[in-house]
């Protein structure tokens, strides 16, 4: 299928180019869209780069539209769940919709529809399972995909509206006396006629102000075409805005801008994986268990929940994440090892997050050290629910264990 074609392409390339480079405290994430690394423009630069812009960019056709996207993989920035979601021309999101993982994001695309007034596309939503969390799997194969959506999922995006100003022609009018003859006129009036001094001043009078009311209605019709003109919305300049909102909702590919608004457990994924490494924190006083040192023992069992799409499609397996454990027992900076997707693994991480540990000792101090933790998720039935214990047997369902960095991870 093509669809899978590209995903596995977009992904490979996401894990294992070296492009990506992790934000570090104090950095703040480029806001969707932009690009890393620019720097604020002066109003009249920016002003001169988007005319050239506007100059540059085609009007927007749905036939374009549709080569863009239709059967094409794309990504929605925000992971926003739902299956009616509205944007302002702007790409900001109305209202307040449900925010998931972006292992729940991907779309392909069905129908395209460009009207007056908005865009609206119908996508079918996918989610992204990362392979090699259960024995059978394949790791050869780092993920795959399952639609999970049952019917499209419409997205609507405002237009701004394209505005035409009307071409007025032009009135022909009669040829108006300049100055020089209506005087030359009033002075061959005044010789050749008997009529008193007075006259001839109202006259001239009433010429003046039949003068200044003609160049009145001209500013007025002046300001209404220049009201007209600001109002003028051309095809080019609606394009470039829209390009923009698409831009800012949609990735054709889990992008550096995409990643960095990923939480830092994710980011550090990506970045371990681009550099062939496991994550270690910045700390270098922080080790990982080693020999003289007592570990880390978890106080609570683990029991995250799943949820329903994971459930739906089978979705399970042995999700491991590395973690410091602090000398208070708190667990701090973590970073996922090995995914499964499906929006499992904030689960994991939001189960750990809430655990409590006796900390790591080294002659009996406490110590902040880094361990693996494996999280195992299942299947289940109304009987065996995250938090049920299986008949003869005190285990929970949905359990966790840890070890040193060195050693095989175990799962109870």
């Amino acid at each position: 299928m093509i669809f899978e074609k590209q995903l596995s392409s977009l992904m490979t390339a996401a894990l294992l180019c070296g492009a990506f480079t992790p934000f570090s405290s104090g950095q703040q994430a480029a806001p969707a869209g932009a690009v890393a690394g620019t720097q604020t423009v002066a109003p009249a630069a920016s002003a001169a780069a988007e005319a050239a812009l506007v100059k540059s960019t085609p009007p927007l056709t749905e036939d374009d539209l549709r080569a863009r996207y239709v059967g094409k993989l794309i990504f929605l920035r925000g992971s926003y769940l739902g299956d009616d979601l509205n944007f302002d021309m702007d790409g900001k999101v109305n209202g307040s919709p449900t925010v998931g993982s972006f292992t729940l994001s991907g779309f392909e695309v069905r129908k395209v529809t460009l009207s007056k007034h908005k865009l609206e596309i119908e996508a079918d939503r996918y989610g992204l399972h990362f392979l090699g969390a259960l024995p059978y799997e394949d790791e050869a194969k780092p993920f795959d995909q399952v639609k999970i959506s049952k019917k499209p999922v419409h997205i609507s995006i405002e237009r701004e509206v394209i505005v035409i100003p009307k071409v007025k022609k032009e009135k022909k009018t009669k040829d108006q006396p300049t100055p020089a003859e209506l005087a030359a006129a009033q002075t061959l009036k005044t010789r050749d006629s008997a009529a008193p001094a007075t006259l001839a001043a109202t006259v001239a009078a009433n010429e003046g102000l039949k003068q200044s009311n003609e160049a009145l209605k001209q500013s007025n019709e002046a300001l209404k075409e220049t009201n007209e003109a600001l109002k003028a919305v051309s095809p080019a300049h609606s394009a470039m805005v829209m390009n923009k909102a698409l831009n800012s909702i949609f990735a054709n590919n889990i992008d550096p801008v995409m990643m960095s608004h990923l939480p830092e457990y994710w980011q550090e994924y990506f970045a371990s994986k681009s550099e062939h490494r496991k994550y270690m924190p910045k700390d270098a006083s922080i080790k990982v268990v080693s020999e003289g040192m007592t570990p880390p023992r978890v106080l609570n069992s683990i029991d995250p929940s799943s949820n329903e799409y994971a459930q739906k499609y089978g979705i399970a397996g042995m999700e491991l994440l590395r973690t410091v454990v602090d000398a208070t027992g708190v667990p701090r900076q973590m970073a996922i090892q090995r995914p499964i997707g499906f929006g499992l693994d904030e689960k994991a991480v939001e189960a750990i997050k809430n655990s409590h540990f006796t900390p790591a000792t080294v002659n009996g101090q406490p110590v902040a050290v880094v361990i693996d933790l494996v999280v195992t998720f299942r299947i289940y039935s109304n009987r065996t629910k995250p938090g049920s214990v299986v008949k003869g047997s005190k285990e929970t369902v949905l359990a966790a264990s840890f070890a040193d960095a060195d050693a095989p991870v175990a799962a109870h």
